[in-house]
């Protein structure tokens, strides 16, 4: 795949900040096209001049969605396969860090929407592509192994809105985003299609803009360790040695960590199960 990223196309979601801007640099050093999914175009098109006067790439482009409106990642798939005619790496990186508790329009509570059904629906609604352009990637970020080991839903409140908690409402989603892949990749078994899920490490980001003190300074903390490029990401969705690896987790240091072998699959079924009716997507694979 590496030696043919500019034949092919690379859509990252949460691309103007965090994980996702950073694999976005990452992708666009190597010459990647790649197009990001924005809540704000003034927003993309800086991110965009950012990283062209960085890397010399001016190729990239953006496209605009609420992650948190089923209506609007519903709307950016269809815009997206009517203007692009590959998708060979979905990039699943959107996150945000909400303290109060906001229900949708559509009845979803706003955190647990982007941070993990937004990644279930946009997956789902570019999966046509995502074979048509096989062989494809699908990754999607997760989070610190040593949380991650520890992994629970609570499927009496998954969207944790009986007792609304930011922070665990935020790793309740990262949990789920780790089932989901690996739930993605036994369901897209003999498709040519691989679903891998990661720690980005630390990453630059502006998560922490609006968190209490004790958070920022905790933040602070971490500050001189933050990396502006997500080499990992990077890896993940250009590396040919891993062309056909799937359904596993990797750590910041690029290697396999054996959550795969830990995390019951019955959970990620009934994970899945819920995610159709709360999208409204039936899926048959």
């Amino acid at each position: 795949m590496e030696n043919n990223l500019k034949n092919q196309i690379y859509l990252l979601t949460g691309g103007t900040s965090g994980v996702g801007k950073a694999t976005a640099i990452g992708l666009a050093q190597k010459g990647a096209k790649i197009v990001i999914i924005s809540r704000d175009a003034r927003n993309a098109e800086k991110v965009l001049n950012e990283i062209a006067q960085r890397t010399g790439n001016e190729r990239g482009e953006y496209l605009v969605a609420d992650l948190s409106l089923q209506s609007s990642i519903r709307k950016v798939a269809d815009e997206f396969k009517q203007k692009y005619d590959n998708l060979h790496v979905l990039a699943n990186l959107a996150g945000k860090l909400s303290f109060e508790k906001q229900i949708t329009p559509e009845g979803i509570e706003s955190s647990f929407g982007v941070n993990y059904l937004s990644h279930f629906l946009l997956t789902n609604q570019l999966l046509d592509i995502l074979k048509d352009s096989s062989p494809s990637r699908i990754i999607t970020v997760g989070g610190n192994p040593s949380f991650i080991k520890h992994a629970k839903i609570n499927f009496d409140d998954l969207q944790s809105v009986d007792h609304f908690n930011g922070m665990k409402s935020v790793s309740q989603a990262m949990y789920a985003r780790v089932f989901f892949a690996f739930e993605l990749a036994r369901r897209l078994q003999g498709e040519n299609i691989t679903s891998n899920v990661f720690n980005p490490g630390v990453i630059k980001s502006n998560l922490t803009a609006n968190a209490p003190w004790y958070m920022k300074i905790l933040a602070a903390f971490y500050k001189p360790f933050e990396k502006d490029i997500c080499e990992i990401g990077v890896y993940l969705a250009t590396d040919p040695d891993i062309q056909n690896i799937s359904g596993v987790f990797f750590n910041d240091k690029k290697q396999i960590v054996p959550f795969h072998e830990e995390f019951d699959p019955n959970i990620g079924q009934e994970l899945w199960a819920i995610s159709e009716q709360l999208t409204n997507r039936k899926t048959v694979y």
